[in-house]
């Protein structure tokens, strides 16, 4: 079992190292926005909880950014490689 996972990961990584350089650089771009509005959601999560003011609302809004940063990670890493997919190696 354990080096059916073994093997199912050096095929994944082994793919994903013939990624052309274009894709590569925008699944960088897509994780630096992701990392950034995670930062962003957490610290107003931070100064929703120890402000002066509880809002509800901060809350919420830091969550959705939250929430947010992961799909706009996932939609960029499958996008880029689908394009990379029809236009790189189709």
């Amino acid at each position: 079992m354990q080096a059916n996972k073994s093997n199912s990961f050096k095929k994944i990584f082994s793919e994903l190292s013939k990624v052309s350089p274009s894709a590569k650089k925008v699944i960088k771009i897509g994780a630096i926005l992701c990392l950034g509005l995670l930062v962003l959601g957490g610290a107003l999560i931070v100064v929703s909880r120890y402000s002066r003011g509880y809002d509800s609302y901060m809350e919420f809004l830091a969550g959705s950014i939250i929430k947010s940063s992961f799909t706009i990670l996932a939609e960029v890493i499958i996008g880029s490689l689908i394009v990379d997919y029809v236009f790189g190696r189709g």
